[in-house]
């Protein structure tokens, strides 16, 4: 049976094409060469990446220092109208290692000849909906703190229950 794909370029496997995102409609960014041995591995894990299962990990942490703040400061969070949830904690901690690590936020370029650095960080968070799930991104989020980030995941959440997000969030 014919594909009708490349031989040898994933034949068979129906992906659509790269959509060319302009990320610096988004914040700032820079372009980083990749050097011939990052094109040569970038093509090769891409390929793995679509090819091989995935599997998740599953790991131990202890929490219980950010559950004692969480719980110490419950009524504090309740009085500014923010229930402080672990996923506000989550996402901080994302954050914070997406701006350690500059390069896991970046895109590959449509050409395939440089890495788009991001200066922003923007992060999804998934909402089951009614309509099927949604991702709101919470923007900017290395520059908020966990009440903020709270704040937004509940009008996210709320709005996208509601039916009422736009293309923006």
């Amino acid at each position: 049976v014919e594909s009708g794909g490349a031989a040898g370029a994933g034949s068979g496997l129906d992906l659509l094409a790269d959509p060319v995102i302009d990320f610096a409609q988004f914040g700032e960014v820079s372009l980083e060469k990749l050097s011939r041995i990052n094109k040569i591995s970038a093509a090769n894990l891409h390929r793995n990446w679509v090819k091989i299962p995935h599997i998740t990990l599953f790991d131990d942490a202890d929490i219980t220092d950010m559950d004692a703040f969480r719980k110490a400061n419950k009524q504090a969070a309740l009085d500014q109208g923010v229930k402080l949830t672990p996923l506000a904690f989550i996402v901080k901690a994302v954050a914070k290692a997406l701006s350690d690590f500059a390069r896991i936020n970046s895109s590959l370029s449509a050409d395939g000849e440089s890495l788009v650095i991001k200066k922003y960080i923007n992060i999804g968070v998934a909402v089951d909906t009614p309509a099927g799930l949604m991702v709101p991104v919470i923007k900017d989020a290395d520059k908020k703190g966990v009440y903020q980030i709270a704040k937004d995941i509940i009008d996210f959440a709320t709005r996208a229950r509601e039916g009422k997000l736009t293309g923006k969030d």
